[in-house]
């Protein structure tokens, strides 16, 4: 099959990107002919994914007007291309299948302090988004969650027969449990300067705000274990929250470059106070390796969350005596409790394949060529 894929950047960056570069070298190495519609591309991605690429000279200076620019030229550009369907994930309006890997960005907006909220750049972005789930130029929304499809239908009023929930695929091969943690955890908490037999939860963050930092910060004085802090490095905001609350011997500060893997495999609870997320990559890859984990109502992974079988819940993730309480749940567990808890998140995940993953996705472009 050719196959049209749209985004504005092919550059290893975030969560969307990652599974976006994966996606595309998978339907490059099972033989579909992609050509790729972006304005970005790192060299490394250009090299390994073997497809015909078209790349969009933008503007320079204004993030508003590259978007603007960038929807424009990707609609005229993806119309002239021979291929059997075209495939956006991003800020475009004009496809025959979208993925919303962001999720609904008018929920996410409503959680934005005012000046983010009403600048010219989340305008244009709600903008966007009402125009692709309204003008009937695109033929199905592709969601990585129910709790993301459900949101776009609610905000837009889009028919719900044109979503399907098609959930990230996980790597459960290279996500999985150390054959030897207590040799890993030794090793890696030597390499953290950290006290092994201590507890340690792990925070995974590149937007600190929206992922529940500040009150992860707030109870931590409270709790008796670390919490390694790993992506972007703490704001000057956090930095002086950890020194007034005297809790810098608590924390470790990971750059996001590290291996997340080894540090899945070696914490023992994975902690995601998240404002808003569609599906988090991170609590997927997390429960693979058998880390089980505090996931905030918010995140669509709560479609693989089952409170007190594979994890548990933040039902109230932005209020700080809810979210210290489920933090002593967790720490009230035994070693055999957790355990069991991290053997039943992986399961969860085992079906999470890419090649079934990919078979729903050629499920849906099936029913738009019928």
């Amino acid at each position: 099959m050719r196959l049209g894929l749209v985004y504005h950047q092919f550059v290893p960056r975030g969560g969307l990107e990652g599974y976006l570069i994966e996606f595309a070298s998978r339907l490059a190495a099972a033989g579909h002919e992609l050509e790729i519609v972006t304005a970005n591309i790192a060299p490394e991605v250009e090299s390994k994914i073997k497809a015909t690429w078209h790349r969009i000279p933008l503007i320079q200076g204004s993030p508003l007007l590259r978007m603007w620019q960038f929807d424009r030229a990707a609609a005229q550009l993806i119309s002239d291309l021979p291929v059997d369907a075209s495939i956006g994930f991003g800020r475009t309006t004009t496809q025959d299948l979208h993925r919303a890997g962001g999720g609904c960005h008018r929920v996410y907006s409503d959680l934005l302090p005012a000046w983010k909220r009403w600048n010219l750049k989340n305008r244009l972005e709600l903008h966007l988004e009402k125009q692709l789930y309204t003008s009937g130029r695109t033929k199905r929304f592709i969601t990585n969650s129910a709790q993301v499809a459900s949101q776009l239908h609610s905000a837009y009023g889009t028919d719900k027969s044109l979503f399907r929930v098609i959930h990230t695929a996980v790597d459960s091969e290279r996500f999985r449990p150390a054959q030897d943690r207590a040799t890993l955890r030794t090793k890696v908490c030597e390499q953290l300067r950290c006290d092994a037999s201590r507890p340690a939860f792990m925070f995974v963050s590149l937007s600190h705000r929206r992922k529940g930092l500040d009150v992860l910060l707030d109870i931590w004085p409270e709790v008796d274990a670390d919490l390694w802090i790993v992506g972007n490095a703490p704001s000057a905001h956090h930095v002086r929250k950890i020194r007034k609350l005297g809790i810098e011997k608590k924390i470790r500060c990971i750059a996001a470059q590290s291996n997340l893997t080894s540090l899945y495999q070696t914490a023992d609870w994975f902690v995601h106070p998240t404002l808003y997320d569609a599906c988090a990559n991170t609590v997927l890859q997390s429960m693979a390796c058998g880390l089980p984990g505090l996931i905030s109502v918010n995140d669509g992974a709560i479609d693989f969350m089952r409170d007190g079988q594979n994890g548990y819940l933040l039902g109230h993730p932005q209020e700080a005596v809810a979210v210290l309480a489920t933090v002593r749940r967790a720490l009230g567990t035994n070693a055999e409790e957790r355990a069991a808890l991290g053997v039943a998140a992986r399961e969860t995940m085992l079906p999470l394949t890419w090649e079934a993953h990919l078979s729903k996705w050629f499920d849906a472009l099936n029913d738009i060529n019928e």
